[in-house]
């Protein structure tokens, strides 16, 4: 059975926000997680193949749903897993305090740069 991929870049506060749901909602062990260092020589070609993937220039995080079918946007792929789940996510008290706290923080330092 084919376990899906969650394409994780590191330093990025939407793959943590994802990670974080995953890990708190109790589904971690339902994806392999690959974490993409930007500095890395491959990160490129693992980008090219997520665009490819997706259709459109690849962002973090990104999913392989199941073979060839990858999904983007932290948001979306949290909605997805916590539908085929049941989980309720306004009950993850960790994921609450980072959209709530630090999420908002980051946006406007990366708006500042």
């Amino acid at each position: 059975t084919f376990k899906a991929k969650a394409y994780l870049k590191d330093g990025c506060p939407f793959s943590f926000k994802f990670f974080l749901f995953m890990v708190e909602a109790g589904l971690s062990a339902r994806v392999e997680v690959i974490r993409c260092d930007p500095e890395s020589p491959d990160f490129e070609a693992v980008k090219a193949k997520l665009s490819a993937g997706l259709g459109k220039p690849a962002t973090f995080p990104t999913v392989e749903l199941e073979p060839g079918r990858y999904e983007s946007d932290s948001a979306a792929l949290i909605d997805r897993f916590a539908t085929k789940h049941g989980v309720k996510v306004e009950r993850l008290a960790a994921l609450a305090f980072y959209n709530e706290t630090i999420l908002p923080q980051v946006i406007e330092l990366h708006k500042a740069h």
